[in-house]
């Protein structure tokens, strides 16, 4: 798989197809804690891919603020379904969400589906992670 930015991907075929089966825009806002979300994660780093054909697709990269959040990413999304026609089922996109941060165990993934017009919070519960010491470092 061939990892791409966005900037790149627009100037390939594959993005015409793609844009036109996720001509809307859905919004996504990711939120980092620990202690059942009574403390923030600052500087957790957020990356959003997509695979499409033999790609894969960066769309967002970040880290998130002192509140431990990323809010208002755009991604590509289906078009959005008038809440005058109930009976249709919505379409959704699927990305891929890692989340990482030194101290915290292990990366975090995530799949997250995307509709058109529509906001998404993804909490990403992050643990602490534990370096237990050998006796020799404790014996001074």
């Amino acid at each position: 798989m061939n990892l791409i930015s966005l900037e790149d991907f627009k100037k390939l075929p594959e993005y015409q197809t793609f844009i036109q089966e996720n001509p809307d825009v859905g919004y996504l806002k990711v939120h980092a804690f620990t202690a059942y979300g009574a403390v923030p994660i600052p500087g957790a780093s957020i990356l959003i891919t997509k695979d499409i054909e033999n790609h894969k697709v960066i769309f967002f990269q970040g880290l998130t603020d002192e509140n431990g959040m990323i809010s208002d990413i755009e991604l590509p999304a289906p078009r959005a379904i008038p809440v005058s026609e109930p009976d249709i089922v919505p379409e959704y996109t699927v990305y891929n969400m890692t989340a990482i941060h030194e101290g915290y165990e292990t990366l975090k993934k995530y799949f997250i589906g995307m509709f058109g017009d529509v906001r998404i919070i993804q909490y990403v519960k992050m643990i602490p992670s534990i370096e237990l010491k050998g006796e020799d470092e404790n014996a001074s």
